[in-house]
C-alpha cells in the first residue's frame, strides 16, 4: 500500500483527496492518505474502486471533506474498500448521500462525523462503523452485512432494509427527524443491543422484517414509540418505553399478521395503550405496564400468550380483548385503576384463558365479559368495585376464585350468559354475592358469606344451580328468587342470614334436594313454601332447628309453554298480520277439534302440514318454530321442536340413499316440526323452479319429495312438515307435485316488511341483545329505511327484509366494538349503547339511490383521460346523462340499470370501461356497490369433469350472486355457443340461467357481454330472448398508430417514466412495421412492449453503473429509443 500525504498548505503534498485517489501513479494497489488539518472541498466525487485508507495527520476531528457540487463526497464501487478514521464528511445535496457504498464494496468508518441532508447509503456491501456521529439525516443500510457500534445519531435515523442481518450495539439516538422514523426496519433481520432513543422518534418494523432488540430504551418519543407491521416478527428483550410525548399513542403497536415477543419489558406513561395488538400476535413474558392513559394491553382480533403481566395505575382496562381475539394469560397482577366502572379485564366477543390473576385497589369490576367464551382459574380480588360482570350470551368457567371486600356484586350475570363457578369464596360483597337475570349460573363447592344484600339473587329469566355450596351471614336474604326466576339447590346450606333463608316470588320456580336452612333471622324459608310445587317441607318453628326440604318437582326441567304465552309472542312479532290470522285460524281448528273429542264426537280431520311462501327475512323460520311449540301446548305434538333442513340434507349422492336419508331426518323430527327451507330446490333438473338445483350423480330430489309425502301420511299425528321458499318457485313446486299439494293444509303468504316495521325489528334486536339506542340513533335508522329506493332493491326477493335489519344491526355492533376498543367509552352502560356514528357505515353500505356528484365527475374525467375511444365515451356519457336526468325529475324512480353489449377486438379498453361504467352507476345511485365481477366462459362452464347436470347453472348463479349490487362482465361471450366437453348444451345452460337471473333480479345487477363483432352477432341472433334484454351496444374500434403510442405514454407516466420525442418516433415506426399484430391485440401488445422496454432500461442503467457512471434522476426516469426491443415486435411475447 502506498502512503500519500494530502495537504492544503504544503506544495509538496497532493492538494485534495480526490486527486490522490484518481492519480494514475497510485492505481496499481491500495493507497493510504494521511491528511493534514483543514476543510477539503472536493469538486468531483471521490470514487473508490480499490482499497483506500484515510487518516488525519493530527487526530480525529481535524479534517473535513465536503462536496463542492450536488453529488456524493465518496462513492465506493463494487470491489472497492474505503477505511476512514476520525474525519468529518459533510454533504449539502438533497439528492445524493455524502457517502455511497455500492454492492460488493467494503467500508470501515471509525470516529467519523457524517453531516448531510441525505443519509449515508450502504447498499449490498459490507461495513463496520464504530464510534461515529451522524447528524441531520443518518444511515440507510440496504441489504448489507456488518455492524454499527458505539455511535451517536443527533436528529438522525437508521433505516435497515433488504435481506441482511447487521448488528447495532451501544448506539444512542437523540431528537427526531421531520421525514423519517428513527429506527426503520423493513424486510431484514438486524440485531440491536444496548441502544437508546431519547426525545426523538420511534421504532417502525415492516415488510416481513425479523429484528431482535435487546436492552432497548425509548424515552420521550415524539412519535409512536414502537410499531410492527406487514407480517413482521420482532423480538424485544428488556426493552423500556417511557415518557412518550405524542398524545393518544400506543407505546407498542402490532398490526395485521405481524408478531411481537416482549421479554421482561417495561412500559411507563403511555399516552394511550401500553401494548396494542390489532389482528397480530403477541408473546409476552414479564411485562410491566405502569401509568397507561387507557388500556395496559389491548388485543383486537389477534392472538396473545402472556406470562407474568403486571399493571399499575391504568386509566381503563388492564387487559382488553375484543373482536374475536384469542388470549391466554398465566400470572397477572393489577392495582390502582384510573376510572370507575372499568374492568381490570374487559373481553368483548372473544376467547380467553386467565390463570393466577390478582386484582386490588381497583375501582371497577375484576372482569367485564360481553359475549364470547372465557376461562378463569385461581383468581383473587380484594378492594375492588365488583367481581365478574357478564352479558350477551357469554360462556365462562371459573375455577378457584377468592373475592374480598367488593363494593358491589360478586357475580353479575345477564342476557343469556352462562357461568360455571367452582371452589369460589365470595365474602363481604357490598351488594349481592351472585346476581343473575336472563342468564344461567352453576355454583359447585362455593362459599358466599357476609353479602351486603343477598347471597344469591335470581331475576326474571335467570337460572341458578347450586351444589355443595354454603350461603351464610348475609345482611339480606340468603337466596332470593324473583318472578320468572329458577333455582336449584342440591346439598347446600343456607344459614345465619339477616332476612329469609329462601324467598321466592309466586312466579318463581325452586328445586331443593338434601339442602338445609338454619339460623336465618327472617325465617328459614316459609315464604318459599307456597312456590315450591310438591315440596315435602318440615319447617322448624322460629328460633328452632333446621328446615329440611325433601325432593320436589324439578321446575328447571323443560316444560311446554302455555298457549297464551306463545300466542302473545306471535302477536308481538312485527307486522305479519295475515300470517297471524292464519295461525290463529289453525289454533281455533285444533281447539274445536279437542272440544268435539271431549263431547264424544270424532276429531276434525285437519292436516297440519303447511307451506310458507314469501321473500327471505320475513320471519318464516321463527313462525315455524312457534307453530311447533303451539301444537305441543295443544297436546298435538309431543315435543314441538324444530328441525330445519334443506336439499343438501335430504338428498344423498349415491343412488337409493335419498329415501333413507330423508326418513332418518323425519325420524329425528318426530314429535315436532320438520322445516324444509327452499323446498323447490328438491325438483329434478330444475323443472318448474327458478333456482332449483339438479341432482348430482343420479340422486333424486323427487325421491326425497316422494318419501316426504309418504311419511306425512304415515306419521301425520307425530310430525308436521312445513315447506318454505320464495312465492313464485314454491307455486311451481306445488304444481309439479299434486300429491304433495293434497297433503298440506294451506299456503301462508309472508309479505315484505314496511320501513316502519323494519325499524321495529331493529329495535327488537337491540333490546334482545341488551343494547340501548343513544340519542339520534333511531332517527338515523328510520331515515335509512324510508330512504331506500322505491321498487328496486327494497322490495321483492332481492331485499333481505329482516335480514337487512340484522345486517345493519350486526355492522353497527362491529362499529361499536371498534369504537370501544379504541377507548371511546366511559361506563359499563357505554358497552351496550349504540350511537348514530355506529350506524353510519352500515347505513351507507346499504344505501342505494343517493348520488355522489363529485364521484360522477371524477369517473367521467377518468373516462375522458383514456386514449382514443371517442365514440365509446360519447355513448357512456349519454347513458350517464339519461340516468342523471331521471334522477332530477321529482318523484320519478331511478330507471332500471342498462345491460349492454361491448363489441371490439381485445386490448381496446373494454374491461376498463366496464369497471368505470359500474362505478358510475353506483355514483349515480342506480347500483348499491358498482363493483365489477369479470367472468369468461371458462369461469362459467367450469373445467371438464365439473360440467354435470346443475353444476354449470349453480356456478353461474354463484358468480351472479357475487355481482349483486354491481356489474357482471362476461368476456368472450360468443364462445358459449361452441362445443364443450360435456355436451353442446353446456354453454346454453349458462345463457338460460343468466336470462332467468336477469328477470328475477331486475335493477340489482347490470350485465355486460363482450366479444368480437362477427362472433357476437351470431351469438346474439342465436339467443334472441337474451339479446332483447340488452338496451345498447357499444363498439370499440381498434387503436390507431398514434393512439397506441399514446397508450404506451400513459403506461410510462403511471410508472413515473418519461418518453421523449425520439422514443415516440421509434415506437411509431415499430407499430407501423407490424400493424396487423397491433390491430389484433391493441393495448395487450402495447403493454408487453412497455414491460420489455422497462426491463431493457433497467439492464442499461445497471451496466452503466458497473462501468463507473452515476446516472442522474432524469436518466433513471427516461425511456430511450435503445430501450425498445431490438427485434421490434418479434422480441416481445404478448
Amino acid at each position: 500500500m502506498i502512503t500519500v500525504r494530502v495537504s492544503k498548505t504544503d506544495p509538496a503534498a497532493v492538494s485534495s483527496l480526490g486527486k490522490a485517489v484518481r492519480d494514475h501513479r497510485y492505481r496499481a494497489g491500495g493507497v493510504h492518505l494521511v491528511v493534514d488539518p483543514g476543510e477539503y472541498v472536493e469538486p468531483l466525487v471521490i470514487g473508490v474502486q480499490r482499497r483506500v485508507v484515510i487518516t488525519p495527520a493530527e487526530g480525529a476531528g481535524t479534517v473535513t471533506v465536503v462536496a463542492a457540487n450536488e453529488t456524493n463526497v465518496f462513492n465506493v464501487h463494487g470491489g472497492g474498500a474505503l477505511e476512514i478514521h476520525g474525519i468529518c464528511v459533510r454533504g449539502s445535496s438533497a439528492e445524493y448521500p455524502p457517502l455511497y457504498v455500492q454492492k460488493g464494496a467494503r467500508l470501515k468508518a471509525v470516529d467519523c462525523v457524517f453531516t448531510a441532508p441525505r443519509r449515508v447509503n450502504v447498499v449490498g456491501a459490507r461495513a463496520e462503523i464504530v464510534g461515529c456521529r451522524f447528524e441531520d439525516s443518518g444511515l440507510l443500510w440496504d441489504g448489507s452485512e456488518g455492524s454499527v457500534r458505539e455511535c451517536y445519531f443527533a436528529g438522525a435515523v437508521v433505516a435497515v432494509q433488504g435481506e441482511c442481518a447487521p448488528k447495532f450495539s451501544g448506539t444512542v439516538f437523540t431528537g427526531a427527524h421531520d421525514d423519517w422514523h428513527t429506527l426503520y426496519v423493513a424486510g431484514s433481520a438486524p440485531e440491536f443491543v444496548d441502544c437508546a432513543l431519547v426525545d426523538g422518534g420511534g421504532v417502525y418494523v415492516r415488510d416481513q422484517a425479523r429484528p431482535e432488540f435487546t436492552d432497548l430504551r425509548v424515552t420521550g418519543s415524539h412519535d409512536w414509540p414502537v410499531r410492527v407491521y406487514e407480517r413482521s416478527r420482532a423480538t424485544f428483550t428488556r426493552m423500556v418505553v417511557e415518557g412518550a410525548r405524542k398524545k393518544d399513542t400506543d407505546a407498542v403497536f402490532v398490526h395485521g399478521d405481524s408478531e411481537a415477543a416482549l421479554n421482561d419489558c417495561e412500559i411507563t406513561g403511555a399516552t394511550r395503550t401500553g401494548v396494542a395488538i390489532e389482528g397480530g400476535r403477541l408473546t409476552a413474558r414479564g411485562l410491566t405496564v405502569t401509568g397507561a392513559a387507557t388500556d395496559a394491553v389491548l388485543v383486537d382480533g389477534g392472538e396473545a400468550t402472556i406470562t407474568d403481566l403486571r399493571c399499575t395505575r391504568i386509566g381503563k382496562a388492564a387487559l382488553l380483548v375484543a373482536d374475536g381475539a384469542r388470549v391466554t394469560v398465566a400470572g397477572m397482577s393489577v392495582a390502582e385503576s384510573g376510572e370507575k366502572e372499568r374492568g381490570a379485564i374487559a373481553a368483548v366477543r372473544s376467547r380467553f384463558e386467565v390463570s393466577d390473576l390478582r386484582v386490588s385497589r381497583w375501582h371497577g369490576p375484576m372482569a367485564i365479559v360481553v359475549g364470547g367464551r372465557g376461562f378463569f382459574e385461581d383468581i383473587v380480588g380484594h378492594d375492588v368495585g365488583s367481581g365478574i360482570h357478564s352479558r350477551e350470551e357469554a360462556t365462562l368457567t371459573v375455577r378457584g376464585m377468592v373475592l374480598r371486600d367488593a363494593r358491589e356484586d360478586g357475580l353479575n350475570i345477564l342476557d343469556g350468559t352462562e357461568i360455571q363457578l367452582h371452589h369460589a369464596d365470595l365474602s363481604d360483597c357490598g351488594e349481592d354475592a351472585v346476581y343473575v337475570q336472563g342468564g344461567h349460573v352453576t355454583l359447585r363447592s362455593c362459599t358466599l358469606s357476609g353479602s351486603g344484600e343477598r347471597g344469591v339473587r335470581v331475576g326474571e329469566g335467570g337460572v341458578a344451580a347450586l351444589e355443595d355450596t354454603a350461603v351464610r351471614d348475609g345482611r339480606g336474604d340468603g337466596i332470593m328468587v324473583e318472578d320468572g326466576g329458577r333455582v336449584r339447590l342440591v346439598r347446600c346450606t343456607v344459614s345465619g342470614n339477616e332476612e329469609e333463608g329462601l324467598w321466592a316470588a309466586g312466579g318463581a320456580s325452586v328445586y331443593l334436594e338434601e339442602s338445609t336452612f338454619s339460623g336465618n333471622r327472617g325465617g328459614d324459608g316459609d315464604q318459599a313454601g307456597s312456590s315450591v310445587p310438591g315440596a315435602a317441607a318440615s319447617v322448624a318453628q322460629p328460633g328452632g332447628g333446621a328446615a329440611a326440604w325433601g325432593p320436589g318437582e324439578s321446575a328447571v326441567r323443560d316444560r311446554a309453554r302455555p298457549l297464551e304465552s306463545l300466542l302473545a309472542e306471535l302477536e308481538g312479532m312485527v307486522g305479519l298480520e295475515g300470517v297471524k290470522k292464519e295461525v290463529r285460524s289453525l289454533v281455533n281448528f285444533q281447539l274445536v277439534s279437542a272440544k268435539r273429542v271431549e263431547a264424544g264426537f270424532p276429531a276434525l280431520n285437519v292436516s297440519r302440514h303447511l307451506v310458507f311462501s314469501g321473500p327471505s327475512g320475513t320471519g318464516k323460520t321463527t313462525v315455524a318454530r312457534l307453530y311447533g311449540e303451539i301444537l305441543r301446548s295443544l297436546g298435538v305434538l309431543g315435543k314441538g321442536q324444530l328441525l330445519e333442513v334443506s336439499r343438501a340434507d335430504l338428498v344423498a349422492e349415491q343412488l337409493g340413499g335419498t329415501a333413507r336419508k330423508t326418513a332418518d331426518l323425519v325420524g329425528r323430527a318426530r314429535g315436532g316440526v320438520l322445516f324444509v327451507d327452499e323446498a323447490y330446490e328438491l325438483l329434478d333438473d330444475g323443472a318448474g323452479a327458478a333456482g332449483a338445483c339438479p341432482d348430482p350423480e343420479g340422486a333424486s330430489g323427487q325421491e326425497a319429495v316422494d318419501t316426504l309425502i309418504r311419511l306425512m301420511k304415515e306419521l301425520r299425528d307425530e310430525v308436521v312438515v312445513v315447506f318454505s321458499g320464495r312465492t313464485g318457485p314454491m307455486r311451481d313446486f306445488l304444481e309439479a307435485n299434486p300429491a304433495l299439494r293434497a297433503r298440506v293444509a294451506r299456503t301462508i303468504e309472508f309479505e315484505d316488511y314496511s320501513p316502519e316495521q323494519l325499524g321495529g325489528i331493529f329495535e327488537g334486536m337491540v333490546e334482545a341483545q341488551g343494547y340501548t339506542l343513544g340519542e339520534g340513533t333511531r332517527d338515523l335508522l328510520v331515515r335509512h329505511f324510508r330512504g331506500r329506493p322505491r321498487g328496486e332493491v327494497l322490495r321483492g326477493e332481492g331485499f333481505g327484509n329482516g335480514n337487512e335489519a340484522r345486517r345493519v344491526f350486526e355492522e353497527a355492533l362491529r362499529a361499536q366494538a371498534g369504537r370501544i376498543v379504541s377507548g371511546d367509552y366511559q361506563t359499563v352502560e357505554d358497552l351496550t349503547r349504540l350511537r348514530p356514528a355506529d350506524l353510519e357505515d352500515a347505513v351507507a353500505a346499504g344505501a342505494v339511490g343517493s348520488r355522489d356528484g363529485a364521484r360522477v365527475r371524477a369517473l367521467l374525467a377518468s373516462l375522458d383521460g383514456m386514449v382514443g375511444l371517442a365514440e365509446v365515451k360519447r355513448q357512456v356519457r349519454g347513458f350517464a346523462d339519461l340516468l342523471a336526468s331521471a334522477r332530477r325529475t321529482e318523484g320519478e324512480a331511478v330507471p332500471a340499470a342498462r345491460h349492454l353489449v361491448f363489441l371490439g377486438p381485445s386490448g381496446t379498453g373494454r374491461s376498463t370501461v366496464a369497471r368505470l361504467y359500474g362505478e358510475l352507476l353506483a355514483a349515480l345511485g342506480v347500483l348499491a356497490r358498482g363493483h365489477l365481477v369479470e367472468a369468461g366462459p371458462g369461469h362459467l362452464v367450469g373445467p371438464p369433469g365439473q360440467r354435470g347436470p346443475g353444476q354449470v347453472a349453480r356456478r353461474t348463479r354463484e358468480l351472479f350472486e357475487r355481482a349483486r349490487g354491481g356489474l357482471l362482465y362476461v368476456t368472450d361471450a360468443d364462445e358459449l355457443t361452441r362445443d364443450f366437453a360435456g355436451g353442446r348444451g353446456v354453454g346454453q345452460d349458462v345463457v338460460d340461467t343468466l336470462l332467468e337471473l336477469m328477470e328475477e333480479h331486475p335493477g340489482e345487477v347490470v350485465v355486460i357481454v363482450s366479444g368480437r363483432p362477427r362472433e357476437m352477432s351470431g351469438f346474439l341472433s342465436g339467443s334472441p330472448e337474451l339479446a332483447s334484454r340488452f338496451s345498447g351496444t357499444v363498439e370499440f374500434a381498434p387503436y390507431g398508430r398514434e393512439e397506441l403510442v399514446g397508450v404506451f405514454a400513459v403506461m410510462a407516466e403511471r410508472a413515473d417514466l418519461r418518453v421523449p420525442e425520439a422514443t415516440r418516433r421509434a415506437l411509431a415506426e415499430m407499430v407501423g412495421a407490424d400493424d396487423g399484430r397491433f390491430t389484433e391485440e391493441n393495448g395487450h401488445r402495447v403493454r408487453a412492449l412497455f414491460e420489455a422496454s422497462v426491463t431493457r432500461q433497467a439492464r442499461r442503467i445497471e451496466a452503466a453503473a458497473q462501468a463507473g457512471d452515476s446516472p442522474d434522476v432524469a436518466e433513471l426516469q427516461t425511456l430511450l429509443p435503445e430501450d425498445l426491443p431490438e427485434r421490434g415486435l418479434g422480441g416481445v411475447a404478448p
